[in-house]
C-alpha cells in the first residue's frame, strides 16, 4: 500500500481550476483511505484553493505552460522527497518529459485528449464515450504497454455527488448556470442579458456558480443588483446541492457535465475552450441539448441556449426522459475507484 501519494497539477485564470478540482475529489479519497496528499504545482495561484482543502503544497516555481522547462526540478524533487507514485494532471505534457520523469516514479495520467501515446503506468480517461480498444490499438503501434482505466467508472466526482433521487417539476423556475472558473468569453453575462430580453424567461429565477478566476466578476454582480431574479454564488462548497435545486441547467462541457448527470438535472451544454470540442456527443446521445461552441461562434451558441431552456420549459416529458438517462451514466464513485487503484499500487481487484 502506497502511503504518500503526490499530485502534479496546475491552476489559474487561464486554464480555471476543473483539473485542481478533481484531482482534491480524488485526493479526498485517497486521505480516507489512510494515504498523505501533497499537491505539486507550477507556481502559487492555485494553493489557496488546495490548502482550503486541508492538503499540502509545493511548490515547484516553474512555468505552468512550459513543462519541458522543469523536467530537471520536477525529476529532482521526486527523488528527493522518495515519491513512489505520482498522479498527473496537465494538458503540456511531452513525450520527452513523462519519459524522464518516469524513469524515478510510477505515473498515473488523467488524459482527455489522447495526444500522443503517453510513456506512462497508467492512463485514466474518464469521458462516457471513451472507446478503450481505440487506446490499446494505438498504444499496440507503440511498444508502450501503459494500463488503462477508461470509462465512466472513473469519473472523479466529489462524494456529493452520490447518487440521489431527483424529482423532475412539472414547471421550469430555476436555471442553474456555470460557465467555467474563469469565463473569460462572458457567456454568462450574455446569457444574462438575453433571457432577460425574452418573455417567456425573464421571470425565472437564475442562479449563477461564479468561479474564484471569473473576469467578469463587477459586471455580474451589477447586473445581479438590478434584477432580484440573478443569484451569485461564489466559493461554492454545496454544488451538488445547487444543482439539485435547479430545474434545468445551462453549463460548459468538462467535468461539470458529469456532475450534472449524477444530480439528474436537465442540461444544456456549450464548449468555452478547444479541450472541450465534441460535447454535440452529450446530444446524439440522448442526454443533453448542444448549445454549439462559445469561441468560434459565440452569438449563435448565447441563441441556441436561449432555445433551448424555451424548449425545456416547455417540454416536461423530454426532460424527464433527459434526467433517467444522465443519471444511468455516473454513479458518482469514480473518485473511490481510482484512488483505490492509486493507493494499492494498481490493484483493480480493489475497485468495486
Amino acid at each position: 500500500m502506497i502511503n504518500h501519494v503526490y499530485i502534479r497539477v496546475d491552476g489559474n485564470e487561464i486554464i480555471a481550476t476543473g483539473h485542481v478540482m478533481r484531482c482534491l475529489s480524488v485526493a479526498e479519497q485517497i486521505r480516507k483511505m489512510g494515504a498523505e496528499v501533497t499537491f505539486v504545482v507550477a507556481d502559487d495561484r492555485p494553493c489557496k484553493l488546495i490548502k482550503q482543502k486541508g492538503f499540502f503544497v509545493d511548490v515547484l516555481e516553474t512555468i505552468w505552460n512550459e513543462l519541458d522547462q522543469e523536467t530537471e526540478k520536477l525529476c529532482d524533487y521526486v527523488k528527493e522527497h522518495h515519491v513512489e507514485v505520482l498522479l498527473m494532471d496537465s494538458y503540456f505534457v511531452t513525450e520527452e518529459y513523462l519519459q524522464k520523469v518516469s524513469q524515478y516514479t510510477r505515473i498515473i495520467y488523467i488524459d482527455d485528449l489522447r495526444r500522443f501515446a503517453y510513456p506512462v503506468d497508467t492512463v485514466i480517461n474518464y469521458s462516457a464515450f471513451a472507446d478503450e480498444n481505440l487506446y490499446e490499438s494505438v498504444y499496440q503501434l507503440t511498444g508502450i504497454n501503459p494500463r488503462f482505466l477508461i470509462g465512466s467508472r472513473y469519473i472523479p466526482l466529489r462524494e456529493e455527488f452520490a447518487l440521489k433521487s431527483y424529482e423532475v417539476h412539472a414547471q421550469v423556475r430555476k436555471v442553474l448556470i456555470t460557465t467555467g472558473g474563469t469565463d473569460q468569453l462572458n457567456v454568462a453575462g450574455d446569457l444574462l442579458d438575453a433571457v432577460l430580453r425574452n418573455s417567456e424567461l425573464m421571470e425565472l429565477e437564475y442562479h449563477v456558480i461564479v468561479g474564484c478566476f471569473n473576469q467578469n466578476k463587477e459586471m455580474l454582480h451589477l447586473l445581479a443588483g438590478l434584477h432580484s431574479n440573478i443569484c451569485l454564488h461564489e466559493n461554492v462548497d454545496n454544488m451538488a446541492g445547487w444543482m439539485r435545486e435547479c430545474d434545468v441547467a445551462v453549463s460548459a462541457a468538462g467535468t461539470t457535465t458529469y456532475e450534472l448527470c449524477a444530480c439528474g438535472i436537465p442540461s444544456i451544454c456549450l464548449e468555452v475552450a478547444e479541450n472541450q470540442e465534441g460535447a454535440v456527443v452529450w446530444e446524439k446521445a440522448g442526454c443533453m441539448l448542444y448549445a454549439g461552441n462559445a469561441y468560434q461562434n459565440h452569438q449563435k451558441c448565447i441563441e441556441q441556449c436561449v432555445k433551448s431552456l424555451l424548449f425545456y420549459k416547455n417540454h416536461y416529458e423530454e426532460r424527464k426522459s433527459k434526467s433517467i438517462r444522465m443519471q444511468s451514466l455516473v454513479d458518482g464513485n469514480g473518485a473511490r475507484r481510482i484512488a483505490a487503484y492509486v493507493v494499492n499500487e494498481g490493484l483493480q481487484d480493489d475497485i468495486q
